[in-house]
């Protein structure tokens, strides 16, 4: 398991300080960050490709086969995002998001054959982002198992998921498909604007959920994913403005131990 942290300006000075250490930064798929990444550490590509969310036109995919062949990105990444118009109460509405999902998840592995696909849960906010179908543990592994894919499990995806559709974190994560664990990402929580959000800082009780994560993947649980990230920090306007320093300087340390 190789513990990475998202690539920003300040994770690359403490870097080069020697003050923080990781095995891989991550990156999204723009071309002048994997640069920037590049001397620093293996870098570990994560693309914005969401199935469910009305096809692939805009994809470049031979940027995505390059990005993957020229760094250290095991598998390729898509988000499984449900749809409001359908029913999560609706058999006939689940079974044809599953299929949705399937028939996209299969269409990725096409364009990039040979190269293991993972799919990642995404969060419910009610009226601010995804949808209580999309969150359904039962709907997300169903769709995995039945694609023949693995598991991008975001630990706070889920506790954010299970915070709003009320449920138990362990229960929820139980009927997911944690034996195809291939990449794990964990972040802090924190409310903005209303809303419970990720890609904060940590604090103590998401300390406990990630040493929670932990404890399951020592004891067999889970299956050991091949990337444990902390999805702290980055570049633009979505990450940029909450990226600190000392955030970095103190918590990258505590998490390679947890997760070496």
């Amino acid at each position: 398991m190789r513990f990475a942290v998202n690539y920003s300006v300040p994770m690359e000075k403490l870097l080069r300080e020697g003050a923080v250490d990781c095995d891989q930064l991550k990156c999204p798929e723009w071309e002048n960050i994997v640069s920037a990444a590049r001397p620093l550490r293996p870098v570990h590509v994560h693309f914005e490709i969401v199935a469910g969310n009305g096809g692939f036109d805009h994809l470049d995919f031979d940027l995505i086969r390059t990005m993957l062949a020229s760094t250290q990105t095991p598998h390729l990444n898509c988000h499984l995002m449900g749809r409001p118009d359908l029913d999560p109460s609706s058999p006939s509405d689940r079974r044809k998001l599953v299929e949705s999902w399937v028939s996209e998840m299969q269409y990725l592995k096409e364009q990039v054959p040979g190269v293991k696909l993972v799919a990642e849960n995404l969060p419910y906010i009610p009226e601010s982002y995804g949808n209580a179908i999309g969150s359904s543990p039962e709907i997300i592994k169903q769709a995995i198992v039945e694609a023949d894919a693995g598991l991008l499990f975001d630990l706070s995806h889920a506790r954010i998921s299970c915070h709003y559709l009320g449920m138990d974190l362990e229960d929820y994560v139980a009927r997911l498909p944690m034996d195809r664990l291939s990449e794990l990402h964990i972040t802090g929580l924190r409310y903005y604007r209303g809303y419970l959000n990720d890609h904060f800082e940590m604090h103590p009780e998401d300390w406990e959920a990630a040493e929670w994560a932990r404890a399951q993947i020592r004891a067999g649980a889970w299956r050991e994913p091949e990337i444990a990230a902390f999805e702290y920090g980055g570049v633009g306007e979505v990450f940029g403005w909450r990226t600190q320093e000392w955030v970095l300087r103190q918590q990258v340390p505590r998490l390679a131990e947890l997760f070496a």
